[in-house]
């Protein structure tokens, strides 16, 4: 068994003996293991390196996951939902100073979470899943409405429509790479400069105060949400960049993700589409 791994384990307040660590899931950003303990009547754990250069403010990522995890469990206690362990996310504290996550000498950061046996992931949807999926979203946007807690954002303008075209702006003036020229580049850009006033709508709405800010999940894809064998979704995870922004945003990403005909960075363009089915 790796001992790093199982050192940062202690420094947890879990409870069993630890039986195994093993990677666990097909994340992209964050390092994720399985924690098995010996005990069958002692929970199994996950633990979890966070990628603090995607996320640079770890405590900020941290405050946002504890408020919204702390209300949603709120929530669903006040309607004596059953089984509220397998509903939302619980993050364990720190030994020595009762924090949501550890850092160690190394500059990395740690967290750790009670795993959520008997449910299954989905790299891809079908059409009963596609409407669960896209229920769940609202039921997880819904009990975060009325959450008295502030919110910071975790990746500043992670959504900001107006601040990617900015970024686009800047690097087509730069074109380091030398393709601006490019016939096929040209297409797209022109088609990107036709659907720039409408694409910037919402963020000028939230301005003029007519779309209000909510709590978004702002990565609403498919995997990032557990389903029982009844194809019901039981939990939404995956909650870093969960922040203040519009509702259109977790919309269009689970739109942009879930209901593309492949997958989301598939290199040939001639198969991404949109399923109106889905």
């Amino acid at each position: 068994m790796n001992t790093k791994l199982t050192n940062i384990v202690e420094q947890f307040a879990f409870e069993g003996t630890i039986c195994e660590i093993k990677p666990l899931g097909e994340g992209l950003i964050n390092d994720t293991y399985k924690v098995k303990t010996c005990e069958t009547d002692r929970p199994d754990y996950v633990l979890q390196r966070i990628n603090h250069h995607v996320f640079p403010d770890i405590d900020r990522v941290m405050h946002n996951i504890d408020a919204v995890t702390s209300h949603i469990r709120n929530t669903l206690a006040a309607k004596e939902t059953p089984d509220i362990d397998r509903r939302v996310l619980r993050f364990l504290p720190t030994k020595k100073d009762g924090n949501l996550y550890t850092m160690l000498n190394d500059g990395t950061y740690w967290r750790m979470m009670v795993f959520i046996d008997n449910a299954i992931t989905k790299q891809n949807i079908d059409i009963e899943n596609s409407r669960e999926a896209g229920r769940a979203i609202g039921d997880f946007q819904k009990m975060l409405a009325d959450i008295p807690v502030h919110l910071g954002e975790s990746i500043k303008d992670f959504h900001n429509m107006e601040f990617r075209l900015e970024q686009l702006h800047n690097v087509v003036k730069k074109d380091p790479a030398g393709r601006v020229k490019e016939e096929r580049v040209q297409k797209m850009l022109a088609e990107i400069g036709t659907r720039a006033e409408e694409m910037c709508k919402a963020e000028r709405l939230g301005r003029e105060g007519i779309l209000p800010k909510r709590v978004c999940h702002c990565d609403t894809k498919v995997n990032n949400m557990l389903f029982d064998k009844e194809g019901k979704v039981i939990c939404i995870i995956d909650l870093d960049t969960v922040m203040p922004g519009l509702v259109g945003y977790d919309f269009g990403d689970a739109i942009r993700a879930n209901t593309n005909f492949t997958r989301e960075d598939d290199p040939d363009l001639s198969k991404v589409g949109i399923n109106l089915d889905y």
